[in-house]
């Protein structure tokens, strides 16, 4: 299936030593799926009732729905509802505390940029063997080697009860890995004249600690060190066409360093690429850092990580419409802003976690804050 990816400029992991044979903590396994949802998140509504009680009640595809996996348009279990409201400039201010900085920026600075938001849906759930392996985490799972080392982890989420950012950080990067990928995707960068630059590439994934092959308690460093391998290539424009990068991603990005080579097809050689973490820029227009992609990924040694607390926000949420391979970029990718007419928000609880960068320490980013959604852990 072809997939959009729509890249602005995001802004996206503190660490204890356990010892290796932890005593395990029965009790704050037993959170899960009582206290807690199985994954760690609270179960209730919120004091109004505008965030409902999770339900769980949907594993993949919802009943009734059909989809043949050919990259046609995925069902939408929602399709026919409308938004409660829609939050735009003139009444930003109505709603400031479900928005965050970025967002009010974006309703002050481009006229076309809208929020709609809608009914809030917590059905959707992990599978029975990600929550039996997010279970066996707790008290099990540890960091090492500073904030960059995980270890002792069988999939899920390592820290479903987290009590320090690196937590919350680590179950954003590895709760839903795909054991495999093979696909092809554009990445489209927006100028602020509206203008485009778009590469289409190929893209090959491996998380050979990902499968479900291995039995729960089969632990990431028992598998290997390597997190993901990664081939990625450019198949249009033609003056990019034929760039090439392999990209070893490994668990610990202190210990073992990010392994990555690339192939120009100028040189007609393939060499090493010195650093492809941090701040080095990449993708179209160059106006990604390498440790922007999937909202944060890399090394997290040149920051300090606090976590700032819950709240409630407007978060893209149930975005069918957004991935429609039917809509054109022409439409979707208006200036200044996407079309709000194919976007759906939902107020939902998010963990906030900042990163401040450490005294001597360099990055172009001297201040990160990153929203979790508390049910999918995702950034």
């Amino acid at each position: 299936m072809l997939k959009k990816v729509l890249f602005s400029g995001l802004c996206a992991a503190i660490a204890i030593s356990v010892p290796a044979m932890a005593i395990i903590d029965k009790s704050q396994q037993a959170k899960l799926g009582s206290e807690l949802t199985p994954m760690g998140a609270n179960p209730a509504a919120n004091a109004d009732g505008s965030i409902p009680a999770w339900s769980g009640k949907t594993i993949g595809l919802p009943k009734g729905l059909k989809y043949d996996g050919s990259g046609s348009v995925y069902p939408n279990p929602y399709a026919g509802e409308k938004p409660l409201y829609i939050v735009t400039a003139e009444n930003a201010e109505q709603y400031k505390s479900f928005l965050n900085d970025g967002m009010m920026a974006m309703l002050k600075e481009s006229p076309n940029f809208k929020i709609p938001v809608y009914t809030t849906h917590r059905d959707f759930r992990y599978n029975a063997d990600i929550e039996a392996r997010t279970k066996w985490n707790v008290g099990n799972a540890k960091l090492v080697n500073g904030i960059d080392g995980l270890q002792r982890t069988t999939g899920g989420a390592p820290f479903p009860i987290p009590e320090i950012a690196a937590h919350v950080m680590w179950n954003a990067r590895v709760t839903q890995p795909i054991p495999a990928a093979d696909s092809l995707y554009d990445e489209v960068a927006v100028f602020s004249d509206g203008k485009q630059q778009k590469f289409r590439a190929k893209f090959l994934l491996e998380s050979p600690y990902a499968y479900s092959k291995h039995p729960v308690g089969k632990v990431a460093e028992e598998i290997g060190n390597i997190a993901a391998y990664v081939y990625y290539e450019i198949v249009e424009p033609k003056r990019k066409k034929g760039e090439r990068v392999i990209v070893h991603e490994p668990l610990d990005q202190v210990k073992h360093d990010r392994k990555a080579w690339i192939y120009l097809p100028g040189m007609k050689r393939v060499k090493r690429a010195p650093e492809a973490g941090y701040d080095i820029p990449v993708g179209p227009g160059k106006l990604l850092t390498a440790d922007d992609n999937l909202g944060f990924n890399g090394a997290m040694d040149r920051y300090e990580w606090e976590i700032i607390g819950k709240r409630e926000m407007f978060v893209p949420f149930h975005n069918y419409a957004f991935d429609n391979p039917k809509v054109t970029y022409k439409e979707l990718l208006t200036p200044k802003a996407v079309n709000s007419d194919y976007m759906r928000y939902e107020k939902r609880r998010v963990w906030v976690v900042e990163a401040k960068l450490k005294e001597g320490k360099r990055h172009l980013y001297a201040k990160r804050r990153f929203y979790m959604d508390e049910d999918s852990w995702l950034i």
